[in-house]
């Protein structure tokens, strides 16, 4: 009865896994996770399970509960670069940014293919400062998955912090083209025409970009900043309000600047009628 103890628990943890796949599959999330969860209660080594608990979770937002599954994989399996790179990912979410990187960066040495370390490893650079490292992952990502538009908006965005003008926009665009019904990539590819002073080329980008999503509050701002140079104005006071009305009163000191503007831009449509 010892000797068969073991195996009867492996296939009762086997069998949650593989009916936990198929709710997963079925789009049945808290079902999956259920099964998931029998499945590393009978075998507390099964880091397939584990790992797609982690993932189940994390699709749910669950955030710590992913993490506590992705530790437990990647402690049984050190050497699965899956594992560790989504790992890395949610540790960046969780703004554990030096601990995401290093997993990350473990990942890479075990598959220098790893689509998902790369792209997320770029993101960080950049979001760090880092544009170098940020180009050289992101770069990396493009050419692994030429058909991912967000390693393209990311490399776009890390490029125009660089003299890689030309290059950056390529980027945008292609980002652009891949998901044209994405407006925060239409809000990224104006900023870049902005800070090149092409405008005639903003304009258009950033009013796609808040035709697409209305929330995008940046580009409000910018676009009453591009109207004013442009004489506008009427539009220019629209597009202000619309910020003030989108905004997310996080930035105090562009809020207060917005309000004068508009009074500004009354004064000014009020003198022209």
């Amino acid at each position: 009865m010892l000797v068969l103890s073991q195996p009867a628990a492996a296939d009762e943890a086997a069998v949650h896994y593989n009916q936990g796949l198929i709710y997963k599959r079925q789009g049945r999330s808290e079902e999956a996770i259920e099964e998931m969860k029998q499945a590393v209660a009978a075998r507390k080594d099964y880091a397939a399970a584990w790992f797609s608990l982690g993932n189940l979770y994390r699709g749910e937002g669950d955030y710590q509960n992913a993490l506590a599954a992705y530790q437990k994989a990647a402690a049984l399996q050190p050497a699965n670069a899956d594992v560790r790179a989504n790992l890395g990912t949610l540790l960046i979410r969780l703004k554990r940014v030096e601990e995401g990187i290093k997993e990350l960066v473990g990942a890479i040495s075990l598959d220098d293919n790893n689509y998902e370390a790369r792209a997320t490893l770029g993101m960080a650079y950049r979001q760090k400062g880092d544009y170098p490292k940020a180009i050289i992952h992101l770069r990396r990502a493009t050419e692994i998955k030429p058909d991912e538009a967000l390693a393209w908006t990311n490399l776009g965005v890390a490029l125009s912090r660089t003299a890689e003008q030309k290059e950056a926009i390529a980027a945008l665009k292609k980002a652009v083209a891949i998901d044209p019904k994405n407006g925060q990539f239409h809000f990224n590819l104006a900023v870049a025409y902005r800070q090149q002073k092409r405008l005639d080329d903003a304009i258009p980008e950033y009013e796609t970009a808040v035709q697409l999503d209305p929330l995008l509050s940046g580009a409000y701002y910018d676009l009453g900043l591009l109207y004013s140079q442009d004489r506008r104005y009427d539009e220019a006071l629209a597009a202000f309000k619309k910020y003030l009305a989108t905004h997310d009163k996080r930035d105090p000191a562009a809020r207060k600047e917005a309000e004068e503007r508009i009074k500004s831009l009354e004064a000014a449509v009020g003198k022209k009628k």
